[in-house]
């Protein structure tokens, strides 16, 4: 009998688009369309859509100084996706997606800017073989003005690259829905439909989407889930990372110790010997426990936090979300991903989802960094590798990539050139020339006058 070949659901993300967002007040795309150069080539994913294929990266690196603007391309991934969660542009009072950065929306517009301008969003992404586009654009006035008369300015969906319909402050447009007639609601009327939809154009909201709404409810719940369902299950953004540490779900307090066998063996192979970790649940709080003696699933241990280092904790901490990606499938994005642990570890992570072989469920990982060491054509693709830098006049963010240089010119990038050395000596922007010697002296010379003249008094 032959063997029956299961068919996997794939997913990834092509574009992510914002403007006055932050730190960024022109528009920036973070792109994950490779480009036509001849670079690593397991890099490159391919899913179709709608009987066309595509191709996407399977990550991307940011390099950028401090305060660049390379957290706010997290940060705006963050907060697009808790807006459509949530369905609205309000405010959050209780933080209940532990995501801080769309909690108060009068924060997000481009701070130097005596004029109030939209912020935007578009996203475009395939999951389950088919091709979505969504963008909102929003009026939020200028930055820290709370108390405003906010509303969505435009808001469109594309299904395949077909429009199924665009929403603005008080109308909304259906066009034909002949093209996805299999996503419509089961028993859908086009009548009817019409005549809800006539109905929620007198009633729409300023401050809360159609799509999440009207739409839901009467043309496409199916649309409506799956990019739910997506952007909660296969988006999974990570805004300060060192804070986050994912554990299993243990329902019930017990004595008990949950043991991830996979994980213990991530973490001796890392290097971490002698010590098993385990999770307990003790008064509603699962904890990360260091095991000192271990008798199957019971045993006794420490709180992990009390004895094992920064690193150890940010290993076990972060790793259940890359395995977790690996094995279903999505897109990951982390800020400061390597921080506090050894850059070997931080390469075999990158490896994994650069090798066919294991990501086997194309998962993408994107994370920002300070460390040059990934400056390596044998690790990141050039389109892979992005920068982002301040305008000094505008103050403005503007983000590009490495594959944006051409191989001939003065500053020449082909696969064969040391990044690395090329980014110290800035050839590629996105890096500050630093100095802090003279405030050092300055202090130093100062704290020394100043003991002198107290001696002398």
């Amino acid at each position: 009998m032959a063997t029956k070949q299961r068919k996997w659901v794939y997913t990834m993300l092509l574009n992510f688009r914002i403007k006055n967002f932050k730190s960024f007040k022109d528009e920036a795309i973070f792109s994950l369309n490779p480009e036509r150069i001849q670079d690593i080539p397991y890099s490159i994913l391919k899913e179709t859509a709608n009987n066309k294929e595509y191709k996407g990266l399977s990550g991307a690196v940011i390099y950028g100084p401090n305060a660049a603007g390379k957290t706010s391309i997290i940060n705006a991934m963050s907060c697009f996706k808790q807006i459509i969660l949530r369905g609205n542009i309000n405010n959050v009072e209780d933080n209940r997606f532990d995501d801080y950065v769309s909690q108060s929306m009068e924060l997000i517009p481009f701070f130097f800017d005596d004029e109030s301008h939209p912020v935007e969003f578009e996203i475009e992404f395939i999951d389950n073989n088919t091709k979505y586009d969504y963008e909102l654009i929003i009026d939020l006035g200028k930055f820290g003005i709370e108390k405003y008369d906010r509303k969505i300015i435009s808001e469109k969906l594309m299904v395949n690259d077909y429009e199924i319909f665009k929403r603005t402050t008080t109308d909304v447009e259906v066009n034909n829905l002949s093209k996805i007639q299999n996503l419509l609601l089961e028993n859908f009327n086009s009548s009817l439909a019409q005549k809800n939809i006539e109905i929620a154009k007198v009633n729409l909201s300023k401050t809360i989407l159609f799509l999440t709404t009207d739409f839901n409810s009467f043309i496409s719940k199916k649309i409506c889930t799956d990019i739910l369902s997506w952007l909660k299950e296969k988006f999974i953004v990570i805004n300060r990372s060192n804070y986050h540490n994912l554990r299993p779900n243990i329902q019930n307090d017990t004595s008990t110790l949950f043991i991830d066998e996979t994980l213990n063996s991530i973490a001796k192979e890392a290097g971490i010997v002698g010590t098993d970790f385990g999770y307990i649940r003790d008064n509603g709080k699962t904890n990360l426990v260091s095991i000192i003696k271990r008798d199957g699933n019971k045993g006794t241990g420490i709180d992990a936090e009390r004895i094992e280092s920064v690193g150890t904790l940010r290993l076990i901490g972060i790793m259940p979300y890359i395995l977790n990606v690996l094995t279903v499938g999505g897109t990951l994005v982390m800020d400061e991903l390597d921080s506090s642990l050894h850059p070997m570890i931080v390469m075999n992570i990158i490896s994994a989802f650069h090798n066919d072989e294991i990501n086997l469920k194309k998962a993408q990982l994107i994370f920002n960094t300070h460390n040059p060491i990934f400056l390596n054509s044998q690790i990141f693709r050039r389109d892979e590798i992005k920068f982002v830098e301040k305008e000094k006049e505008t103050k403005s963010s503007i983000l590009y990539s490495l594959s944006d240089f051409k191989t001939n010119g003065n500053t020449p990038v082909r696969n064969t050139t040391d990044y690395m050395r090329n980014y110290f000596i800035n050839r590629y922007g996105a890096i500050e020339n630093i100095d802090f010697s003279d405030i050092f002296k300055e202090i130093v010379e100062g704290s020394i006058k100043n003991e002198e003249k107290k001696q002398s008094n």
